[in-house]
């Protein structure tokens, strides 16, 4: 079984989050999102939330869509690399969550029983999510992917 687990291919994704600290009916507003440069998708969503909330919902929001495909994409490992220090931290250590935090961080181990995944820090400049991709490479139609970005995950996580 090991020796599977090791010939798995990887995809990288990326996700990131950014607070505009702008505030609408009492919340600030930001944006998430998240791109896998392999299958050429890139994904953008407005949240509202902090600037960490929103972090975690472009990992989220990744989670969601790789779940939603496993079925096609069950053979990968993922390698899904932020510049979020903090989401990066306590995913990969399991510390330093605080109470607003934590139904984000339960939410995103919840999804290690269901998906093959690490997530790893590269610098802002690298995070093809916020940058973009300098070309998109071609949807890869030999994958049947699942488009419908679920938000189910950061649905449960509080109410509106």
């Amino acid at each position: 079984m090991e020796e599977r687990e090791n010939m798995a291919e990887t995809i990288r994704a990326y996700f990131f989050g950014i607070s505009y600290g702008e505030i609408v009916n009492g919340k600030q507003v930001g944006l998430a999102g998240f791109a896998i440069p392999d299958l050429g998708i890139i994904f953008r969503s407005r949240f509202k939330g902090n600037i960490h909330e929103c972090q975690y919902a472009g990992l989220l929001s990744l989670l969601d869509f790789i779940e939603n495909n496993k079925k096609n994409l069950s053979a990968y490992k993922f390698e899904i690399l932020s510049d979020s220090a903090l989401v990066v931290h306590q995913i990969a250590h399991r510390k330093f969550i605080s109470k607003e935090l934590t139904p984000y961080f339960e939410t995103a181990i919840g999804y290690k029983g269901k998906i093959d995944y690490r997530v790893t820090w590269v610098p802002r400049e690298e995070n093809i999510a916020i940058t973009g991709m300098d070309s998109t490479p071609s949807y890869k139609a030999d994958i049947k992917l699942n488009l419908e970005i679920g938000r189910r995950s950061l649905d449960n996580i509080r109410p509106s």
